[in-house]
């Protein structure tokens, strides 16, 4: 008897995609300046025909196609339109705050989710952004998603030429990322309004990068309300015409399109909820965060992860405030750190001792689990707390790196002057390990420890005894 397959549960309404039409290119060529005998709608509908035949043909559709949403723009910022954009910027020296604000329709796919069902799209947003993939694709084991990244596409076209090149490029790209292919009236669509509008219609080069976020379902079955998968695909790209207005018989133009795109399907809930856990878990306040390397002289400051002052209940909230770990397997887990105290690691008495004397002593610092664990080193955490003991008031101020992966040990040196005693301590927090299980959606704790900080404070008496 076969293996029942697992289906996903969504509830989708069926959609017509939205046609690219000879009317709709029409406008967007004029928008760009060009008003050539070549935007005649008889000649795009040609042109159009041209395309489509070129378009591969794919199973996996659509339910949804999002762009990157605009908003109110300033002087000293601008809105995110795809990763190409960063690049332009930089190569024009402007520095500016880039703002991700979400994602607007952009055209129709061939279903949309009913008013019960959202399809996921909250989840899929996560793993889509740029940083949030990357992450995924370079941290976590059994990530199933899958980058395209072309060299560009060069050549001496026609204006018209290089926008269909654009057009058959960009839906094949699309395509080629998913092992079924795209569905080929949804590449249609997302060809809809590609051609991007110019701030400046009078510049020389047109020079315009988009983004296009489509999300994706595997052969639903509207009657059982069921599909073999749901996922996401990210298109990028980029097209440069030099003298793009230029209207001389036969002139070509120097013409680059830059295209990356980056997919994943996902054949069980289990995995997609783990990865928006791996993504929430890492990223903290940074979530869908630019780059912010345009941004000059504003560093990236590290997050916060809370110290508690006693084990706290194994839930998200907790879960949200701790430390993160990469990766080993399907679930997601954190360290929880909490109890701040002190350990005495060594007395030195010198009060019958005319002379002063030191003592050496090492420490090992890092955490005491039965394995080590692994941090990013692309974000560093911070944490602090305070030690309030017999009369005495110690900070901690701790900051996570991926150095703290290991234990090491360190050798401290002490003393103490004549006629005195100094006592020495070392700082440390209990640790647990909370794990988040996507299958059932809970979190356990299923590992205890100690954290050996690198805070070492000595006192002239002695302070109360530490717990063990």
């Amino acid at each position: 008897m076969p293996i029942p397959v697992k289906k996903v549960p969504v509830q989708l309404n069926s959609n017509t995609p939205t046609p690219l039409t000879s009317e709709e290119l029409q406008k967007q060529l004029n928008n760009v300046g060009l008003t050539c005998s070549d935007t005649d709608p008889k000649k795009l509908k040609e042109y159009i025909n041209e395309v489509k035949g070129q378009l591969p043909v794919g199973a996996v559709q659509t339910y949804g196609i999002y762009a990157p949403q605009q908003g109110e723009q300033k002087s000293n910022r601008v809105y995110y339109r795809s990763e190409f954009q960063l690049e332009q910027l930089a190569e024009s020296g402007y520095s500016a705050e880039v703002v991700y604000a979400g994602l607007a329709k952009s055209s129709e796919g061939n279903w949309e989710p009913s008013n019960t069902g959202a399809g996921y799209s909250t989840e899929l947003s996560y793993i889509q952004y740029p940083e949030h993939f990357d992450y995924l694709y370079n941290n976590k084991p059994g990530f199933t998603g899958v980058k395209d990244v072309q060299p560009p596409y060069t050549g001496r076209y026609s204006t018209v030429d290089a926008i269909k090149q654009l057009f058959v490029q960009v839906g094949t790209n699309a395509s080629s990322v998913l092992v079924k292919g795209l569905d080929k009236d949804s590449i249609e669509s997302v060809l809809s309004n590609a051609i991007a509008p110019l701030d400046d219609t009078q510049v020389r080069d047109y020079d315009k990068s988009d983004n296009r976020v489509i999300f994706l379902v595997d052969n639903y079955n509207p009657g059982k309300e069921e599909c073999d998968g749901i996922g996401v695909l990210t298109i990028n790209w980029r097209l440069v015409i030099k003298d793009y207005k230029k209207k001389k018989e036969a002139l070509k133009h120097d013409t680059t399109l830059t295209i990356t795109a980056r997919a994943v399907l996902y054949s069980d809930l289990d995995s997609l909820y783990s990865d928006k856990a791996f993504v929430e878990s890492h990223f903290k306040d940074k979530l869908f965060r630019v780059s912010n390397w345009l941004v000059r002289g504003i560093p990236i400051k590290p997050s916060k992860v809370e110290i508690f002052t006693n084990l706290p209940p194994a839930n998200k909230e907790t879960f949200d405030k701790s430390l993160p770990k990469i990766a080993k397997e399907n679930f997601v887990e954190v360290i929880v750190l909490y109890s701040p105290d002190l350990d005495n690691i060594g007395c030195l008495d010198n009060t019958n001792s005319d002379a002063s004397s030191s003592y050496s002593v090492s420490v090992a610092q890092g955490f005491t689990f039965t394995t080590s664990q692994s941090f990013s080193l692309e974000f560093s955490y911070e944490a602090s707390a305070e030690i309030v003991k017999a009369g005495f008031k110690i900070g901690f101020n701790l900051t996570f790196t991926e150095q703290w992966s290991t234990t090491t040990t360190e050798t401290i040196q002490f003393s103490a002057p004549a006629g005195t005693k100094a006592f020495t301590y070392q700082g440390y927090l209990l640790s647990a390990i909370l794990r988040y299980n996507p299958s059932d959606q809970t979190y356990k704790y299923v590992e205890y420890g100690k954290l050996k900080t690198n805070i070492v404070t000595t006192t002239r008496t002695p302070i109360e005894e530490a717990s063990s």
